[in-house]
């Protein structure tokens, strides 16, 4: 049991720190770092500007706000939301949408990924689903907080739109996504509740999020929120410049085809 529960930490580690050198800051870095290593130890000027060359090619590359809306519209495209959802047995809303209660702040706040929480409580009203499910623990290895995530979101919903504690079960104990999956099977199971859901994410994590908890054995419904890219395509030349914008959607989006292969490859979707 102690080294089961040694590979999973291990494991998170891994996945939280391997991907690093491959997104395009950590690629771009480690690509300077090797040019400067090649032109002051092996004093090879060619290769180092070659390398110099490439880390300037990725940065700018996945600036682009053209690279960026193709890796991004590959994602969220797969699952489109709907205007009605029928009734389900719970509506599944995924951690990592809020910012703990430490100071100076003095009350949860929400990151980036805050749209999954309004369309949550938006589908759980809406569909008259018999309960909201809110999964996420602490993940030590890069956050501070020491409140589970799905703890600080019910404060936020019952704060801002009054959701009521006998609506809501809390799953606090996982860690990714994979374990979202398998800590909500458990609770709704001791809730005596079914197995059809109406799953609510981030739009860009909704394909991988849909094929594990489907893996897990859950009836999933999509309901996908906070769209990065939209259908219409503007032609002002300023908004076609490479941009720090750009760059932070191309590395969420990386991140997430990255995380498909690696769950793919481990047979967890």
């Amino acid at each position: 049991m102690h080294n089961t529960g040694l590979k999973v930490k291990m494991f998170l580690v891994l996945s939280k720190f391997l991907v690093i050198p491959f997104n395009p800051v950590g690629l771009t870095l480690t690509l300077m770092l090797s040019a400067l290593l090649v032109m002051f130890i092996w004093r090879r000027v060619k290769i180092s500007m070659i390398l110099f060359s490439s880390a300037f090619f990725v940065i700018f590359l996945f600036s682009s706000p053209l690279v960026s809306r193709v890796l991004m519209r590959g994602l969220e495209q797969r699952y489109l939301p709907s205007v009605n959802y029928d009734k389900a047995s719970a509506v599944v809303l995924l951690g990592g949408a809020t910012v703990g209660q430490r100071a100076p702040r003095i009350n949860v706040e929400t990151n980036a990924d805050a749209n999954r929480i309004f369309n949550s409580v938006r589908v759980f009203r809406q569909s008259g689903s018999e309960k909201l499910v809110l999964s996420g623990g602490v993940v030590e290895v890069v956050s501070n907080d020491t409140v589970p995530e799905a703890h600080s979101a019910f404060l936020l919903l019952n704060e801002l739109f009054g959701i009521d504690s006998a609506d809501v079960l809390l799953e606090p104990n996982s860690r990714n996504t994979r374990e979202n999956a398998l800590y909500t099977k458990k609770v709704m199971e001791e809730a005596g509740l079914g197995n059809d859901i109406i799953l609510v994410t981030s739009a860009y994590h909704m394909p991988r999020s849909a094929a594990i908890f489907r893996k897990a054995g859950f009836i999933v419904t999509p309901a996908p929120a906070g769209f990065y890219e939209e259908d219409y395509i503007g032609f002002k030349l300023y908004g076609w410049l490479p941009n720090a914008g750009s760059l932070f959607r191309s590395t969420i989006a990386l991140h997430e085809y990255y995380g498909i292969a690696v769950y793919k490859i481990l047979g967890w979707m």
